[in-house]
C-alpha cells in the first residue's frame, strides 16, 4: 500500500462549469456530481482548505482522523486545513459541499475571525453535528444563495459569498454548542479552553511545557490547570498528548517516514520513549498500530474491487 499522503488544493477538484479557471480559492457543488467526478476522495487524503458538506440523502461513513462518523440526512461536517478524511458512501448519496481557502474568507474579516467559531478554533473541536429538519433547511437556504453568486458571478459576488459564508457559521454556531457535552459551560471558559487548544495545535512540535501557554494566555499554570480540568476533565498536558498522538498516528499512517523520523519530526530525543509514549496512550506499538491500519485500508479496498 502506497502510504505517502495526497494534500489537495481547491485546484484538483472538476468543476462541471470549468470555474477553476478562474476560482483556486472557492468551490460549491452539488455532492452527488462531486463524488461522482471525483473518485480520487474515496481514499484518505488531507487539504489546504476548509471543507463544509451538509449530508440531504443517502447513507454511508465518514472517517476523519481516525474516527467514524455516520453519514445520513441532516449530517454536517466541518473539516479544517491538516485533518485527514475519508468516503465511504451509498450511490444515491446527495447534499452540498462547499470549500474556500482562509485567505478567501478573511478578505473581509480581521484575522481571528475563523478562530471565533466554535468549529474552526482547534484540531479538537467536533467536525461533525447532526442538524434537525428544520436546522437542516436554514442551512440549505444559506448553500442556495452562495451557490447562486457563485453561478451568476454579479458585481462583487465574492464579497456577497462571504457575507452568506458568516451568516451560516453565525447560524451553526448557534447550533454546534448545543450539540457538545461542554454546552453547559460558561462561554469565558470555553472560549478560554479553544484558544489553549489552538495555541498546542500551534506550537506543540515546538514547545512543551505548559508554562509557555499559560504565559501566551497571560495566565498561571494554576489557572490553566483549572481552566482544562473544569471543562473537559483533563489537565493541560493531557490536551497536549492527545495532540501529540494524532499527530503521530497521521504521520504513521500517511507517510513514508520511519518510526523514529517521526519521533523526531515530533521533536522526541529518545525513540524509545516516544514508543513508550505512544503504547501507553493507544495500547499498541506505532508499528501495530501502522500494521492494523494497513490491513483495514486494504480489506476495505478488495471489497470495494469485488
Amino acid at each position: 500500500m502506497n502510504s505517502s499522503l495526497p494534500v489537495f488544493k481547491i485546484s484538483n477538484f472538476d468543476d462541471y462549469n470549468n470555474c477553476m479557471k478562474f476560482e483556486s480559492n472557492f468551490y460549491i457543488r452539488n455532492f452527488r456530481e462531486h463524488v461522482q467526478e471525483n473518485l480520487f476522495i474515496e481514499k484518505p487524503h488531507g487539504h489546504d482548505f476548509y471543507l463544509i458538506l451538509l449530508v440531504t440523502d443517502g447513507t454511508g461513513k465518514h472517517t476523519i482522523d481516525f474516527l467514524e462518523y455516520e453519514v445520513s440526512e441532516g449530517a454536517m461536517f466541518i473539516i479544517s486545513p491538516g485533518q485527514i478524511h475519508q468516503w465511504n458512501v451509498s450511490e444515491d448519496v446527495d447534499g452540498y459541499i462547499l470549500f474556500f481557502t482562509k485567505d478567501f474568507f478573511l478578505h473581509d474579516f480581521n484575522t481571528d475571525r475563523l478562530t471565533n467559531f466554535p468549529f474552526f478554533n482547534s484540531t479538537f473541536s467536533s467536525p461533525y453535528v447532526k442538524l434537525t429538519t428544520k436546522e437542516k433547511d436554514e442551512i440549505v437556504l444559506k448553500y442556495e444563495l452562495i451557490y447562486k453568486e457563485y453561478q451568476n458571478r454579479s458585481l462583487k459576488y465574492q464579497d456577497m459569498i462571504r457575507m452568506y459564508l458568516n451568516a451560516m457559521f453565525i447560524e451553526l454556531s448557534r447550533i454546534y454548542p448545543e450539540k457538545e457535552e461542554t454546552s453547559t459551560l460558561y462561554g469565558y471558559d470555553l472560549l478560554q479552553l479553544h484558544r489553549y487548544e489552538a495555541l498546542v495545535d500551534k506550537y506543540f512540535k515546538m514547545h512543551r511545557p505548559i508554562s509557555c501557554y499559560s504565559k501566551k494566555m497571560n495566565i498561571t499554570d494554576r489557572q490553566l490547570n483549572y481552566l482544562c480540568k473544569k471543562t473537559v476533565g483533563k489537565k493541560p498536558s493531557e490536551i497536549m498528548t492527545d495532540r501529540i498522538i494524532l499527530e503521530a498516528k497521521r504521520l504513521i499512517i500517511h507517510s513514508d517516514l520511519s518510526i523514529a523520523s517521526i519521533a523526531e519530526e515530533l521533536n522526541y530525543k529518545d525513540n524509545s520513549y516516544f514508543i513508550r509514549l505512544f503504547k501507553r496512550i493507544t495500547k499498541q506499538t506505532p508499528e501495530q498500530f501502522r500494521n492494523e491500519q494497513y490491513n483495514r485500508y486494504e480489506k476495505y479496498w478488495l471489497y470495494r474491487e469485488q
